[in-house]
């Protein structure tokens, strides 16, 4: 990633969720079409203090373009980088940086399972083997190994994120490793910005 803009152009939904945070673009600096604005303002662009008190929104701008599309292509992040005045090394060193953002495709669907300390020590390696092996290839759902997720006291811990939908933290109540792994088919298909639910592993029946 360069200092400099590149020529990659955002896709419509990249732009769409980029403006529902910021609002449309008020000059060609900032991305707008040449024939959308006046010849005065073809070259207008913010600078000093004025781009400096907008800096604040590049990270719920790369929250927005990843929540609506899954990822974050390079054309997003050239698009958010002119809105905001920031230099695309230094968003791309925030994008990268948190492991809930992704800057290369992956499925609408992804399945972060936390492999820290206490859900390493509760059966976080049998957990994403048995999700993997479950799920299958050509699935359209993503397995990733993730830092903490914050429910060690319920561990281990997998968080189901769907692009344009609503989350799911999977909490096992049992002390040992569930084997029963988080299915796609529980997602819901309306689409909805509600806190993230939150459903138990279902019980296993043993025989007797």
């Amino acid at each position: 990633m360069d200092l400099h803009f590149g020529d990659s152009k955002p896709t419509d939904e990249e732009r769409a969720a980029i403006d529902a945070l910021l609002g449309p673009p008020e000059s060609s600096w900032e991305g707008a079409a040449r024939d959308e604005m006046r010849v005065a303002d073809l070259r207008w662009a913010r600078g000093g203090r004025a781009a400096r008190d907008r800096r604040d929104l590049l990270l719920p701008g790369l929250h927005a373009v990843n929540d609506r599309v899954g990822w974050i292509s390079e054309g997003a992040l050239d698009y958010l980088c002119r809105r905001l005045t920031v230099p695309p090394a230094q968003a791309y060193g925030v994008a990268t940086f948190y492991a809930m953002f992704s800057v290369k495709p992956r499925p609408a669907t992804v399945l972060h399972v936390c492999t820290d300390l206490a859900c390493a020590a509760a059966g976080a390696s049998e957990l994403c083997a048995g999700v993997e092996a479950r799920l299958g290839l050509g699935s359209g759902v993503s397995v990733e190994r993730s830092p903490c997720l914050g429910l060690c006291e319920r561990a281990p811990a997998a968080l189901a994120l769907k692009a344009g939908g609503i989350r799911y933290v999977r909490r096992c109540r049992r002390r040992r490793p569930c084997t029963r792994p988080f299915s796609p088919r529980a997602l819901p298909i309306r689409r909805s910005r509600s806190r993230p639910r939150r459903w138990r592993c279902p019980r296993r029946e043993t025989p007797r």
